[in-house]
């Protein structure tokens, strides 16, 4: 999906940059140093004072304060989910102004805010910049009692970091592998659990954004949820994982594959690198029941299309699916129906193979409609599912609940 959840962000010191006065830099004629300054390095006040400010503030009402030093800006809004309705992509302005202090400081504060784990940012001169005080820009409004994703006193299970060749992509990527509590110390082997990620980031985003490792700890312990491994990949179609060389887009000459290459369309390179690279190498590394009855493929936006995809034409592979949010290229349109054209025509393996088809998405979630259209296609043609919308739109609220909700269904015999 093009248009995402969230926009990528600048980097924090974008904001500090914009606080650094005009009478810093060198005067004419000397050679400036480091930070455009002439003789020895010196940082401005307001520079240090960016990193000083506290932001966000979380008061005991649940209201929030979200605080910016960008003294030299004219224009600071905040951004985000954290902002309700507004942030619907579909709104005209998505957005709301800070207010400048007389110390160069901007300042908002919203709510109270029902307890939850919201996403934020600030638009600096219209610019993307992210809170320099909260690098993932995330703000948790706690409730009275723990949330469903919150650390609890339970058995925790790992994340590993796993390097692996992508001979698709021809890049090393990392997968993130959630091995649950006790995987170490047993010789048990466990179903798999293959959760992709949205267009906008990676193969992490389910552990940061997400705390999928924390839900899937707390299911365990209370027994709703069969112990499995999850595996997160970069469902991106080429590239390295981040921090493992430059993307092939950002060299000079590079030329694309040949072919239309989306994350979605049948045949597409992550695809080929799940089915013939990841699946096998987590099956020989990993104690996995290496068998479809053991193997579910779910995912959010970019992620969730890429479960309709490729979990519909490999029901030898997957006998478990659960699309979130399915999102196509375009925001809201049916590209995926063209995709499925040969799954329609064909849906017998569908009905014959799949346990679970659940598909859930956000009631204000502008692809609603679409996942509908395709869930009422898919029931048309006899495939048996199941469809759930929950309060929220395109984003994260909607999709950690969805695991929370889900994985109990996985793996359960006679499904």
């Amino acid at each position: 999906m093009k248009k995402t959840m969230m926009r990528q962000m600048l980097l924090p010191v974008a904001a500090a940059l914009l606080a650094i006065p005009a009478a810093a830099q060198a005067p004419a004629g000397k050679d400036p140093g480091a930070l455009g300054q002439s003789g020895p390095a010196t940082i401005s006040p307001d520079y240090m004072r960016t990193r000083a400010v506290i932001s966000p503030v979380i008061h005991p009402d649940r209201r929030v304060t979200f605080r910016l030093n960008a003294p030299a800006a004219t224009d600071v809004r905040l951004t985000g989910h954290v902002i309700g309705p507004k942030m619907h992509w579909l709104s005209p302005e998505r957005s709301l102004p800070l207010t400048k202090g007389t110390d160069g400081v901007w300042s908002i504060t919203i709510g109270p805010l029902e307890p939850e784990i919201y996403q934020y940012n600030f638009l600096v001169n219209g610019a993307g910049v992210s809170d320099p005080g909260n690098r993932i820009n995330l703000v948790q409004v706690p409730g009275d009692k723990p949330a469903y994703y919150d650390p609890q006193d339970v058995p925790h299970g790992d994340v590993r970091m796993v390097v692996y060749h992508s001979k698709a992509t021809n890049s090393v990527r990392y997968l993130r592998v959630y091995t649950p509590p006790g995987y170490d110390d047993s010789k048990q082997r466990y179903p798999v659990l293959y959760l992709q990620h949205g267009g906008n980031c990676c193969e992490y985003s389910w552990m940061e954004q997400a705390r999928a490792n924390m839900i899937m700890d707390n299911l365990i312990a209370e027994k709703k949820a069969k112990p499995m491994i999850v595996v997160m990949a970069l469902g991106a179609r080429s590239g390295p994982s981040e921090g493992l060389g430059p993307v092939p887009a950002h060299r000079e000459g590079n030329k694309p594959p040949a072919g239309r290459q989306s994350n979605y369309d049948p045949g597409n390179l992550f695809e080929v690198d799940l089915l013939t690279t990841i699946i096998p190498l987590v099956d020989k590394k990993f104690r996995t029941l290496a068998n479809a009855d053991n193997r579910a493929l779910s995912g959010l936006s970019q992620g969730g299309i890429q479960t309709v995809t490729i979990g519909l034409r490999n029901t030898d592979t997957f006998h478990w699916l659960v699309p979130m949010s399915a999102g196509a290229e375009n925001q809201g349109d049916d590209q995926f129906m063209k995709i499925s054209e040969d799954i329609f025509a064909n849906p017998e393996p569908l009905k014959k193979n799949l346990k679970l088809l659940h598909f859930l998405v956000g009631r204000e979630d502008v692809l609603y409609e679409a996942d509908k259209r395709l869930a009422d296609k898919l029931r048309s043609l006899g495939v048996k599912l199941t469809f759930e919308a929950y309060p929220g739109m395109h984003e994260y609220k909607v999709w950690r609940r969805g695991l929370y909700e889900t994985a109990p269904l996985l793996f359960r015999q006679g499904s």
